[in-house]
């Protein structure tokens, strides 16, 4: 790796999952599932560059490099192979990652997923990042958090979604503008026919940021791959339903089995 500063925790043993974090969000997304799965599994959770406690880029960003990031992330703590769990951003990052490295992606876990943005969805993030210049995150973090949250959620549980404003908030604001415009520039679509390995989709059905439709033309794409719909949440099912949502990934885990020899 370079001599940037990649943010990352390990904890427990046996086969090697890593997950990649959303735009507004930080590897703290991951606490339940890093607390939960390290009981069985060697978790790896990491802050991607420009987000959390990693260094920022003066060169901007983009899916690609987020994907080398995870590559050389991986080299320096030994893991040849590794489930890889992205969630929004995160499952780009992830899609890119598995295409270009068949060999190093056991299995492929994308929530909350997309592939290339809408014509609609570009203009938000233009817009966006636009006002967060001008601005600051101040200006757009309630509609953010609107947009993530399911109106249950956020009446249910008022101190998550607290603390969810105030990890946006937590955010470099021109770092944050450059990896909107990464997010709208970017599209994995042409490398789903890369993807050969075991692929999970988890998607909350009151999603109105990569909705149920995006999912099924990922499915459609993906060959073997499989949907989980998770009831009552929006874009963020770890946190909103974490229960249902671990049920489900423990699932996909234990199918897979045990790691082929030499597999790490």
């Amino acid at each position: 790796m370079s001599s940037e500063v990649i943010h990352h925790e390990v904890v427990g043993e046996g086969m090697p999952i890593v997950f990649i974090h959303g735009l507004g969000a930080t590897s703290n997304v991951w606490f339940a599932e890093r607390e939960a799965l390290s009981e069985r599994f060697r978790v790896v959770v990491y802050d991607r560059s420009g987000c959390g406690q990693s260094s920022r880029r003066d060169d901007g960003y983009s899916v690609e490099s987020w994907g080398a990031e995870l590559a050389g992330l991986l080299d320096d703590l030994g893991v040849e192979t590794a489930v890889v769990v992205g969630h929004s951003l995160g499952s780009m990052v992830a899609q890119h990652f598995a295409a270009t490295y068949p060999e190093r992606t056991r299995a492929l876990v994308l929530v909350g997923a997309e592939a290339a943005l809408s014509p609609e969805g570009r203009d938000i993030l233009s817009t966006r990042a636009s006002l967060i210049e001008e601005r600051g995150l101040s200006g757009v973090v309630d509609s953010w958090l609107g947009s993530v949250l399911a109106p249950a959620s956020r009446l249910a549980n008022p101190v998550m979604a607290g603390l969810l404003r105030a990890m946006f908030l937590s955010y470099d604001a021109r770092s944050y503008a450059q990896q909107a415009r990464a997010l709208r520039d970017a599209d994995v679509r042409p490398q789903h026919r890369g993807i050969s390995c075991p692929t999970l989709l988890l998607a909350g059905d009151e999603d109105p940021v990569t909705p149920l439709a995006w999912q099924q033309a990922i499915h459609e794409a993906i060959r073997g791959s499989q949907v989980r719909i998770i009831p009552g949440t929006a874009h963020m099912p770890m946190l909103e339903s974490p229960m249902e949502f671990h049920v489900a990934l423990l699932e996909f885990l234990t199918g897979l089995g045990p790691p082929a020899r030499g597999e790490s």
